[in-house]
């Protein structure tokens, strides 16, 4: 089966005090239709810019990326993609500021207020479709941003960090709230994170990533069931923290 993203061999550098410095060398990435992919990594090892990449943000020194079989290199709006900040318009309630995508593609606004009310109760954001971003919780800002990069109409998200500001019991909360949603939206997600606990929790599999330059050292396939193995899930932490601190080499 062709692999709903793919990408080959992506390098990125940046001019730091004048000097190139090279963030991603050579990383591959695939995945399927349908999946969560954790991408983990300690600060500062190329995982945001990686997203920015396939979001089509910025264009990488070298590589290629491919959407349903298609090259999407360097072209944005393609991939729903959603950066740590929600980012919401202060002065826009939920409604306007989820519809933000729409009105720039130039779609069918009408259509989309329809599928928007359809939405908001899948979201929990029911009763507060009219609240302006002030009046809502961190978790609430959190899921209109959410809804709001769903409305881009593609089935593969890029969240980048979503949960790192919030509180622990919120963030739990909206952990779990976000397998339920990705499966009944049957969305294909890669979430970049530093907590390896929600790479676990979260994840159909893990990709490790080293820093300088960013790559991907390991990949680790979860079983569906890996809750009630509490041994196992403690060695492979142990296993995934060893590799992103170093102190393992690749496997």
């Amino acid at each position: 089966m062709q692999p709903i993203l793919s990408a080959r061999q992506l390098s990125k550098s940046f001019l730091l005090h004048g000097q190139p410095q090279l963030i991603l060398q050579n990383v591959d990435l695939e995945m399927r239709a349908q999946s969560f992919v954790c991408v983990v990594g300690s600060s500062g090892c190329g995982k945001s810019t990686l997203l920015e990449l396939l979001a089509g943000i910025t264009r990488p020194d070298s590589g290629a990326i491919f959407y349903q079989g298609r090259e999407i290199t360097g072209q944005s709006g393609l991939l729903g993609y959603m950066p740590q900040d929600d980012l919401l318009f202060p002065w826009l309630n939920v409604t306007e500021n989820v519809l933000i995508p729409v009105r720039i593609k130039g779609k069918d606004v009408k259509a989309a207020k329809q599928r928007v009310q359809e939405l908001l109760p899948i979201f929990g954001l029911k009763e507060h479709s009219d609240h302006l971003p002030y009046q809502l919780s961190g978790g609430l800002r959190q899921r209109a941003a959410f809804l709001r990069t769903c409305m881009m109409d593609t089935e593969l998200l890029l969240l980048d960090e979503p949960f790192a500001s919030l509180d622990a019991i919120t963030r739990l909360q909206l952990q779990n709230w976000l397998k339920v949603i990705a499966t009944e939206l049957k969305l294909s997600i890669i979430l970049v994170t530093h907590d390896i606990d929600e790479a676990m929790k979260l994840g159909d599999e893990i990709l490790v990533m080293k820093r300088r330059p960013g790559r991907f050292v390991a990949s680790f396939t979860l079983d569906p069931n890996r809750e009630s193995r509490a041994k196992e899930l403690l060695e492979l932490k142990r296993e995934i923290l060893a590799l992103v601190e170093g102190k393992k080499e690749q496997v």
